[in-house]
């Protein structure tokens, strides 16, 4: 081979070593592409499942309030520690969610309720969770507080209160969508040595929690013929109220707690005449206030008469407080 034939075999080398070096590179960056959209693959896999069992939480812990309160009105039994109850029903639910979203997707899936508590919205718990979802290296946690609305008559939450105040007195029965009294109310006033306890005797009350759609509540009295109030009366609402219990402690018994609660009347039976100028005011935290014994919880209100069909008249009675509140005066 002349010198012309060597010069020739290194130029052809020299043009082959960059060509394997491109293909090496190109190789390294295809397994490194193939890597990196499989990570990616997996991170919107975990994101996902953490996002559905989000959207679980609101949903499951409206079926464990429901239940609880449920078992309250069956027993008449208060709860001891409504918090704690709601919070442990929960993450047995939740943990049972998680299985079913381990089996389906082969990740770790993990949710932890931290805290149960009242929210700044009276008709609604607030909840407090981690939610965690991992598959190989790739891991995704979030830290969530919602809240769990019971505003609606769809979400169908009884109200506790009066299966446990009344439970010694004769207990309450209910139709489907009220609380019927009987004289259970009226002994319950009574044994509180209550002056005119006799305006409850066969009273009603709303057995589902709804958030009133009359706001301003002034709009209760200002209305034509106190429409909005006789409508508000016999639709069962309940109103936003500083002094009523909210619902988790309703379901300990209590009429009045540190947080802020709502209220609803009691709807007095319809009377034949003004049978009573006073009686112990229609608010149910008023008409349920017995931490104190001497009775002082429970105040009178004034007879107001809101509608007659010419035979029968309907009162409610209300203390200056709340015939302000809901613009009866």
């Amino acid at each position: 081979m002349d010198r012309r034939g060597y010069v020739m075999s290194g130029l052809s080398f020299l043009l082959v070593v960059p060509a394997v070096l491109l293909l090496a590179v190109f190789v390294d960056m295809t397994h490194q592409g193939g890597t990196s959209v499989a990570t990616g693959l997996k991170s919107d896999a975990a994101f996902y499942v953490a996002e559905n069992l989000e959207e679980e939480i609101p949903s499951v812990g409206l079926e464990v309030l429901r239940s609880e309160a449920e078992k309250v009105v069956e027993t008449g039994d208060p709860l001891n520690d409504s918090e704690a109850t709601v919070k442990s029903d929960l993450q047995k639910a939740m943990d049972e969610k998680t299985c079913e979203y381990q089996k389906s997707t082969g990740m770790r899936v993990n949710c932890t309720i931290l805290s149960v508590g009242p929210s700044a919205d009276p008709f609604a718990v607030e909840v407090n969770s981690t939610v965690c979802t991992s598959k190989d290296s790739v891991t995704h946690e979030e830290r969530l507080k919602q809240e769990i609305s019971i505003k609606d008559a769809e979400s169908r939450i009884p109200d506790p209160i009066p299966f446990i105040k009344c439970k010694a007195y004769g207990g309450v029965t209910n139709t489907s969508t009220r609380i019927l009294y009987g004289s259970s109310l009226e002994k319950y006033l009574k044994n509180r040595n209550i002056s005119n306890a006799e305006a409850y005797e066969n009273a009603t009350a709303p057995l589902f929690i709804k958030k009133c759609p009359y706001d301003p509540y002034e709009y209760h009295g200002h209305s034509g013929n106190h429409v909005a109030l006789k409508n508000c009366l016999e639709n069962g609402y309940f109103h936003e109220s500083s002094d009523g219990a909210c619902f988790l402690c309703r379901l300990e018994g209590k009429s009045t707690c540190p947080h802020y609660g709502f209220e609803t009347f009691i709807k007095t039976r319809p009377f034949l005449n003004k049978t009573f100028n006073s009686a112990p005011c229609s608010s149910d935290h008023v008409i349920y206030n017995d931490t104190n014994p001497d009775g002082s919880g429970t105040y009178e209100g004034n007879a107001i008469e809101y509608y007659t069909d010419g035979t029968s008249h309907f009162y409610i009675f209300l203390d200056n407080g709340h015939a302000l509140k809901y613009g009866m005066i």
